[in-house]
């Protein structure tokens, strides 16, 4: 979750000098005919796309949290950035000595830094700051914050070029160990993208990279090395039938999310089963930046319940390991799609001596203990990666629409460029058929499963000191004092698998993770150092 203030600040850096690009993590991306590959690991072949307007870049699963290389400044200084779709700005070179913990201290060295004075653009700025916050109102153990300055220079996916794009450069940061590529449209300004200045979407759109302002997001399970972002299109060989058109929705508060209404919730064992969702329960917002996913105690609770799922007291719930391997789904759905996360998706190992490090599940037994990717919140509700993983999303800024399917993974890459104007995410299906997305395993969860509704019939809270953190929570924090308010289980089991959701997910309360608008007085700062940058940096 993000908030945002501005102080006011004007300067111009004219200093620049020449510099190699920093040693690329992932190898050099391969473009032609208006799209941009990027392989990783041992996918060494360019992706063949339409005629053009479809840049194809590779994600790395970075355990747990998604991450793509950028080059800043020219030459390209490589740097390796979060992919969000929780939030709008990119920003580079958090501190590293503030991040959560030792292992992620050394990880963030490792991802690269922008340094303005070794681009020879060259760059406009430093001009304006700002500082972000980040996490869940809610729950304090996941908040962090930044601290930055803008920078407009040349951003490079390859060989291809975004020209001129103002992002953040940190001043001081606390609690983060990576940069960020927000891709969600200002929560105040909603899907213009142009104030006060232009994110990085409208701008890629605007200068003819892509002919509409879409991309399309590819997870994959949890145990792949590798997932894919597309800008300008999508891959028919990652999804299974035709992909639904469901509208954004605004958050909680009214403010502008990449968000949809969920309309069923469900979970199959033996046999399916449906919870009934209350209308303050269907609205979720689509983050790839959140590892767990965080919902309401009523939506979340028949789930935990029927997972056999215990409290561990400091806000996360477990399982035995061998839950894992079962052949079993959590499953979302979004109108007449749904969504089916299988347990190897959703159930992550501690990483400890006890539990699966090499998150294959070779190391699962009845003896070790896993965490379930779900925790509870009282404020925005997320669907985060344990979720996004088993879908293939396609989100349209230009429509406000996100088309949804489940994801699967049947060979070459059939890219499709995306047009624009209305319906320009075209009606295709996808190439694979339904069982490359079944759950395998055998059995189901060995846990003692309550044969009724046990949850709390009022709204209790806890108070609890966080003295550990499981290492896929990379937002968690130790020492850390937390609130946690359980409301009553509304969502109950139902025989049909065809419930569906009631109301239209609107709500009340808390936060949000891009809540802050920029003073209306400062948007002039912007205006004029886009001017000065298209002047500066015209090729």
């Amino acid at each position: 979750m993000r908030s945002t203030t501005m102080r006011t600040t004007l300067a111009l850096l004219v200093a620049a000098q020449y510099a190699e690009a920093a040693d690329a993590i992932f190898p050099r991306a391969e473009s032609g005919d208006g799209y941009l590959s990027i392989p990783v690991g041992t996918i060494q072949r360019p992706h063949k796309v339409g005629k053009r307007s479809a840049i194809d870049a590779v994600l790395e699963n970075m355990d747990f949290f998604y991450a793509i290389e950028i080059g800043l400044g020219t030459p390209p200084q490589n740097v390796t950035v979060l992919v969000d779709t929780g939030s709008s700005e990119l920003w580079v070179n958090p501190d590293c000595s503030s991040a959560p913990s030792q292992q992620q201290e050394q990880q963030c060295r490792t991802l690269g830094q922008y340094n303005p004075r070794r681009s020879r653009t060259p760059p406009v700025g430093p001009f304006g700051r700002e500082e972000i916050n980040y996490g869940d109102p809610s729950d304090s153990s996941t908040q962090t914050s930044v601290d930055i300055t803008y920078y407009a220079d040349v951003l490079s996916f390859g060989r291809t070029q975004v020209k001129n794009q103002t992002f953040g450069v940190v001043t001081s940061s606390e609690g983060q160990s990576q940069g960020i590529m927000g891709l969600a449209p200002d929560v105040r300004r909603g899907f213009p993208g142009d104030e006060p200045y232009s994110l990085l979407l409208n701008t890629m759109a605007d200068q003819g990279v892509i002919s509409s302002r879409v991309f399309s997001l590819d997870l994959r399970h949890a145990s792949s090395q590798t997932g894919a972002i597309i800008y300008g299109g999508l891959d028919r060989s990652k999804f299974i039938g035709s992909l639904e058109a469901r509208p954004i929705v605004p958050g909680i508060q009214g403010e502008t999310r990449l968000a949809v209404n969920l309309t069923t919730l469900g979970l199959t064992l033996d046999q399916p089963q449906s919870f009934k969702l209350g209308s303050a329960d269907t609205n979720v917002m689509l983050d790839s930046g959140t590892s767990l996913t965080r919902m309401h105690s009523a939506a979340a609770l028949p789930i935990l319940e029927a997972l056999g799922a215990q409290d561990d007291g400091e806000g996360y719930f477990y399982v035995p390991c061998s839950t894992r391997n079962a052949a079993g789904s959590v499953d979302f759905g979004f109108g007449s799609k749904t969504v089916r996360v299988a347990f190897s998706d959703f159930i992550l190992s501690a990483g400890d001596s006890s539990g699966d490090s090499s998150g294959d599940g070779s190391g699962d037994d009845d003896n070790s203990l896993c965490y379930v990717g779900l925790v509870l919140t009282t404020d925005q509700q997320i669907l985060g990666d344990t979720v996004l993983r088993a879908g293939y999303f396609v989100f349209d800024w230009d429509n406000q629409q996100v088309h949804i399917a489940q994801a699967a993974d049947c060979g070459s890459s059939d890219i499709v460029a995306v047009s624009n104007g209305t319906d320009a995410v075209p009606n295709v299906q996808g190439n694979c058929n339904a069982n490359a997305a079944t759950a395998t395993g055998t059995g189901g969860p060995t846990a003692t499963r309550a044969t009724s509704n046990n949850g709390p019939t009022g709204t209790t809270t806890t108070v609890f000191t966080v003295t550990s953190c499981p290492v896929f929570d990379i937002g968690c924090k130790t020492g850390v004092v937390t609130t946690q308010t359980i409301g009553q289980a509304e969502a109950t089991a139902s025989p049909s698998p065809s419930a569906t959701g009631t109301g239209g997910g609107s709500g009340s309360g808390g936060g949000d993770e891009d809540g802050g608008v920029r003073p209306q007085a400062l948007t002039w700062v912007f205006v004029v150092l886009a001017t000065l940058a298209l002047v500066i940096n015209i090729a």
